[in-house]
């Protein structure tokens, strides 16, 4: 696994224990697509982790410091103009599939970070309607929330939280528990694209299976089921 180097450009905090960075190579450029991933090295060991957006010789990244993920926690400490060491082939196989039909993107946690990526380039390509799902704990931790409101006013995307463990105005529950809805009014003519808890993520594809949509619509990473089994 090859790793070059590059600068921290940009650091943003998105929520109290999240933080997005812009990175970019000092030479050379990204080679993948969004919902793939990079992977970072450090004196704490090599972790891999989903881009947000690929342009050339950047990336942007969204990691949450546990506190116990040495690699995470390293870039919680790390400035703007650190340099770090990346993988710039990404890979991965959650990937756009189609364009010309209805998307809808369900995520928890940290998963969110490559379905954003996967939102943007449908959206760019002309995507005709997306469901954006994201479940959270509470309202602090739904990530990227003012962001997805605004395409929802630009674009054609609906967006549905869920809060699990607090009471507010919106959804409550498991994001899965939302699905029939937007099966009852897209079906199989949709793709659907899950990522986040290894559980959440087996969970709505059960779900999923038990409305009747094909499992060739229905697009993972592929590793959460060993994760759960």
């Amino acid at each position: 696994m090859a790793f070059s180097e590059a600068t921290i450009t940009s650091i943003s905090e998105i929520s109290p224990d999240c933080k997005q960075y812009i990175v970019e190579l000092n030479d050379g450029s990204f080679n993948g697509k969004p919902g793939q991933h990079t992977a970072i090295q450090t004196e704490n060991g090599v972790k891999p982790y989903s881009v947000l957006a690929v342009d050339d010789t950047r990336i942007g990244l969204m990691l949450r410091a546990y506190g116990t993920d040495g690699v995470a926690d390293y870039m919680d400490e790390r400035s703007v103009g650190d340099t770090i060491q990346v993988k710039p082939t990404l890979t991965g196989s959650l990937t756009l599939q189609q364009t010309d039909r209805p998307a809808v993107f369900i995520g928890t946690g940290t998963g969110i970070t490559p379905l954003i990526g996967l939102l943007q380039e449908y959206l760019a390509n002309g995507g005709p309607q997306a469901v954006f799902m994201f479940g959270e704990k509470t309202q602090e931790q739904l990530l990227y929330k003012p962001l997805l409101e605004q395409y929802e006013l630009t674009y054609p995307v609906e967006t549905r939280f869920s809060l699990s463990r607090e009471e507010w105005h919106g959804h409550t529950g498991y994001i899965q528990e939302q699905l029939s809805g937007v099966t009852d009014s897209l079906g199989s003519d949709a793709d659907y694209y899950i990522c986040g808890v290894p559980v959440a993520v087996v969970a709505a594809k059960e779900r999923l299976d038990e409305l009747g949509i094909p499992s060739d619509r229905v697009h993972t990473e592929g590793w959460e089921d060993a994760q759960v089994a």
